[in-house]
C-alpha cells in the first residue's frame, strides 16, 4: 500500500514539475505579425513560430510559446498581442 502511494505521489510530482516549466524564448522584434505556424515534430512535440514585419519592412521569424502563439494573429502588433 505504501509503495503504491509513493508511486502515485512520485507520478503527480513529475507531472507537476513538467507542466510548470515553460520554455523561455528570446522576444522577437516589435512589428506586425505577418505569418504564424505550428509544427509538430515526433521527437520533441509542438514548435510555434511567428513572422513579424518590422517598421523598416524586414521580416523576421522567431520561436514563441504556445500562449503567445494563441494570442497573436496575423495583423496584430507584436509584442502587444502577447499581453491579452
Amino acid at each position: 500500500m505504501r509503495q503504491t502511494l509513493a508511486a502515485v505521489a512520485a507520478t503527480i510530482t513529475a507531472v507537476l514539475a513538467l507542466t510548470a516549466c515553460s520554455p523561455d524564448y528570446a522576444p522577437g522584434p516589435s512589428g506586425t505579425v505577418s505569418d504564424r505556424s505550428a509544427t509538430y515534430r515526433k521527437a520533441d512535440g509542438w514548435h510555434y513560430q511567428l513572422t513579424v514585419t518590422t517598421t523598416d519592412g524586414r521580416r523576421q521569424d522567431f520561436r514563441v510559446t504556445r500562449d503567445e502563439y494563441k494570442h497573436c494573429f496575423r495583423g496584430s502588433a507584436y509584442p502587444t498581442c502577447t499581453h491579452r
